[in-house]
């Protein structure tokens, strides 16, 4: 259901009670040293799987979207500037760059259709709830071709969206989709590319203009303009320090950008910490995850100005900075089980999904959009129970207009013979019986069908307005048809824990124990 699509454990996570009777000064010094009360409504941490953090002795984190939060229409707005240039100077046509493109449009876990030139959202089984042919949306017609396969698995076809970083392109490719389709003659000779030519163009010019420099010396000139600062960040890895933890740095940005993000996020922040660097034993640039948790590419260390020093290497060392490298060999420095290790980021596939499944490190998803969503819900809780409770409804009655309309259909076909001899009638007798029993099926069926015609309307009336206010073209990024969504499917399959940003982690306590909300088979519930 819709309120229930996405459920999550919501167990209060203070490590200071507010129930507990201290003596003022010990309360005052606990709460300084960040033993907080509950964390506000929309600065949770929710849990798929049973964490303990006492068990956990290194944690990692992702840079961008991670340790870095980003202001995302700013962001997107450098991209769109920086991929347009580049589309212009391959020859797209100057109207490329007129649009003036919702920022709303794109959200993480679509899915871009190469070949038919559509933008498609999935619920958890794959089924295609909605879709947009540029920004135009897909009718059940145009939904259709989607409705005997299962999506993502023709890699030539199908790309997910599976990042923030991601969502400039696909709001470009839509602009693209729409000139393709509507002004075919601004091409030479009118031929247009191909919806899949399209979205290369696009995904190399963005790729371009992130290798070149386009967008990140822009961010690097001007970081606080583009991304969050976020003043407890600091207080919450010195936290994790504090209670003996180790903890390191993994990002596939090269280390002249990472350097001049690490410095505005955490330089001069604590007297204790010197410089960015101080807060970690571990440092790793341009690690190009997701190839770094499977293959075997060597270390090249780097002194602090980013500067190489010796040659590569198949060990790492702490207090170091290197570039490259690959899991096994961090995992050997670091002396210790990989379930012993939590590693943070954004990226469901390059950070979660394969640290996951190739090195047993404990995974926790940071989600930017879980905010908004957490505002969202609190909001328009009443119109979530109230689609809860009519899908219940829809429910019941389909299931009684099943069965009216079976006992209608076996009614039609019950030879009259068998009814007198079975209940000792005439045929006369039989045939009124018959006839009478069969006007109130159906009259009973109609009224059952009104009800339920009544009951999806409102249902899809309220769940339009809900829609609008988590995104007035996809609704929420975690739900799908009244379902989990194929993202909020991954989250809850991959991440054992998630939240919103890193800081989120400074209202728990370094021996907390997540404790999941262990799911069960419809049977099992009676």
């Amino acid at each position: 259901m819709w309120a229930a699509a996405f459920v999550v454990s919501q167990y209060p996570h203070s490590a200071l009670a507010n129930d507990i009777e201290l003596p003022a000064p010990l309360r005052k010094l606990l709460l300084r040293n960040d033993l907080q009360v509950d964390a506000p409504h929309d600065r949770r941490i929710f849990t798929n799987r049973d964490l303990n953090l006492d068990r956990i002795s290194i944690l990692g984190f992702d840079m961008d979207y991670t340790l870095a939060i980003y202001f995302q229409e700013a962001l997107e707005r450098l991209s769109l500037e920086s991929t347009t240039r580049k589309l212009l100077a391959r020859g797209y046509p100057a109207e490329i760059g007129d649009a003036d493109p919702d920022p709303r449009f794109a959200i993480r876990g679509l899915m871009v259709d190469k070949k038919l030139g559509n933008i498609i959202k999935q619920d958890r089984h794959g089924y295609v709830g909605r879709g947009y042919h540029g920004v135009r949306k897909l009718s059940d017609d145009g939904r259709h071709p989607y409705r005997e396969q299962r999506l993502g698995k023709e890699l030539e076809r199908f790309a997910p969206v599976d990042t923030l970083f991601a969502l400039p392109e696909v709001t470009l490719y839509a602009q693209a989709v729409e000139l393709i389709d509507q002004r075919p003659e601004l091409w030479p000779g009118g031929k247009p590319p191909t919806y899949t030519e399209a979205w290369t163009d696009v995904r190399e010019c963005i790729d371009e203009a992130h290798r070149d420099g386009s967008i990140k010396d822009m961010i690097r000139e001007d970081p606080a303009s583009y991304i969050e600062q976020d003043p407890e960040l600091p207080r919450t890895l010195h936290k994790f320090r504090s209670a003996g933890k180790k903890l390191f740095l993994l990002t596939n940005s090269f280390f002249t950008y990472s350097d001049a993000v690490m410095r505005f996020l955490l330089g001069n922040k604590m007297s204790s910490y010197p410089d960015w660097f101080e807060y970690f034993d571990w440092v790793v640039v341009g690690a190009r995850k997701p190839g770094f948790f499977t293959a075997g590419v060597p270390f090249q260390e780097l002194d602090r100005s980013g500067a190489p020093v010796g040659k590569p290497r198949q060990d790492v060392q702490r207090g170091k900075v290197y570039e490259g490298g690959n899991q096994l060999g961090l995992q050997r420095s670091f002396g210790c089980h990989g379930d012993e290790v939590l590693y943070v980021g954004d990226h469901i596939y390059g950070d979660i999904v394969k640290s996951k499944k190739s090195s047993g490190w404990r995974t926790a998803l940071v989600v930017q959009e879980l905010q908004r969503e957490l505002r969202v819900r609190r909001a328009r809780g009443m119109t979530l129970q109230e689609i809860e409770s009519l899908y219940r409804l829809r429910s019941q009655l389909a299931e009684q207009i099943s069965a009216l309309r079976h006992v209608s259909r076996v009614l039609g076909r019950l030879p009259l013979e068998q009814l007198t001899e079975e209940a000792d009638l005439t045929a006369g007798e039989g045939s009124e019986m018959l006839e009478k029993t069969q006007t109130k099926v159906r009259t009973q069926l109609d009224r059952l069908r009104a009800y339920e015609a009544e009951t999806v309307a409102t249902l899809e009336k309220r769940s339009r307005e809900v829609d609008e206010a988590f995104n007035p073209y996809w609704g929420s990024s975690f739900a799908e048809r009244y379902d989990t969504s194929r993202f909020g499917a991954q989250v809850e399959n991959y991440a054992c824990i998630y939240t919103s940003r890193v800081s989120n982690l400074r209202f728990v306590s370094p021996a907390k124990y997540f404790l999941s909300p262990h799911g069960s088979l419809p049977h099992f519930k009676g």
